[in-house]
């Protein structure tokens, strides 16, 4: 019944799937598993590429973010799930920024309407980019956020965060 409820909502209404990344180590893993529920959803995916927060620079040299900025390999692991998506008829929106990973998803996913899932891939133990994504900063997402939150930490590895207590739980996939 959701489904057919979704497919007559225009599209800019439809549900989607935000799947936030770590651009200095993309988790391909998380990539995987964000297209692969788009696609089984029939949901739009919209990527948010997080880089480090930057070192400051002059006043007078900006600097633009944008895929010609990226290193090669960013570029390429773009575009390689940017293929991954038309494969599986998944519709993908790509957004480049730079700072905090939490702050950023936060900050981005505010922004955004109509998110069903926000899919967090990072190694470790909530570590992104070398900046600790604390458990703290983690239960202020899931309270400011409506979407469902997952944390994909490798292969078959997905929590999903919860607002129980401070609590994570998780199961695998």
């Amino acid at each position: 019944m959701l489904e057919r409820i979704l497919q007559w909502l225009p599209v800019d209404m439809k549900k989607k799937v935000l799947l936030a990344i770590d651009l200095e180590a993309p988790a391909s893993w998380a990539a995987s598993y964000a297209v692969q529920l788009a696609a089984r959803l029939e949901l739009s995916l919209v990527l948010m590429a997080i880089l480090a927060v930057p070192r400051p620079r002059p006043a007078t040299e900006k600097k633009v973010l944008s895929m010609a900025g990226l290193q090669e390999e960013q570029r390429l692991w773009l575009g390689k799930i940017r293929e991954r998506c038309q494969q599986e008829g998944v519709e993908v929106e790509i957004f480049i920024s730079a700072g905090s990973f939490c702050e950023e998803v936060l900050r981005f996913a505010k922004a955004q309407s109509a998110l069903q899932f926000i899919i967090m891939g990072f190694p470790g133990d909530y570590q992104a980019g070398g900046l600790e994504c604390s458990q703290s900063a983690l239960q202020s997402l899931r309270r400011q956020l409506e979407g469902e939150i997952l944390l994909v930490r490798g292969q078959g590895k997905v929590m999903r965060l919860t607002d129980n207590s401070g609590q994570r739980q998780g199961r695998e996939n």
